[in-house]
């Protein structure tokens, strides 16, 4: 009886302890632009300046003023193409930004996560590039400028088989040339 007693004191002081743990860094929140995020949808992965291997300008920071280059990563809800008021706002700051710098190409890719056959994420991203493409036209990107691709989920951001990878890996990219 009385080892009953001390074993369900240790378990749950264990149980006390480790609730009140400060929270662990890599979760969907992390950073300053994780999924839902201050720092704009997915600019925690890549939160500098970056190009890609074409020479294409890929993920801004985001600060520095006026003439800061925008970030260039949209993310997007499980199964869904709707570009969330949060990627609208940063299409938009694109649109300025590309109106501003006079760029002659821009590429929209469309990405998924993990899940679901080849065949459909493929469609997805096809569908995500094109809906951000839409946000782009309609902030007045002229529409001869843009092309989309898919990649579907062959091009993952983040390895990994969780909610957090998947959130990251859910997205629209844009390469401003």
């Amino acid at each position: 009886m009385k080892r009953t007693g001390i074993v369900t004191t240790l378990l749950f002081s264990l149980a006390v302890l480790s609730a009140c743990s400060s929270p662990q860094s890599g979760g969907p929140e992390a950073g300053a632009g994780g999924a839902g995020g201050k720092g704009g949808a997915g600019s925690g992965a890549a939160g500098m300046n970056r190009s890609g291997a074409d020479g294409s300008s890929l993920a801004g920071g985001g600060a520095g003023g006026a003439n800061a280059e925008p970030e260039h990563r949209v993310h997007f809800a499980f199964d869904s193409s709707a570009v969330t008021g949060e990627a609208q706002g940063v299409l938009a700051a694109n649109a300025r930004w590309i109106k501003a710098k006079g760029s002659s190409e821009v590429v929209v890719e469309g990405h998924c996560d993990e899940r679901g056959t080849r065949e459909y994420n493929l469609a997805l991203g096809q569908k995500r590039a094109d809906a951000a493409k839409e946000v782009l036209v309609s902030q007045g990107v002229d529409a001869s400028k843009i092309k989309t691709v898919s990649f579907g989920k062959e091009r993952a951001l983040v390895e990994g088989h969780d909610e957090f990878a998947w959130s990251k890996n859910r997205r629209a990219e844009l390469r401003i040339r």
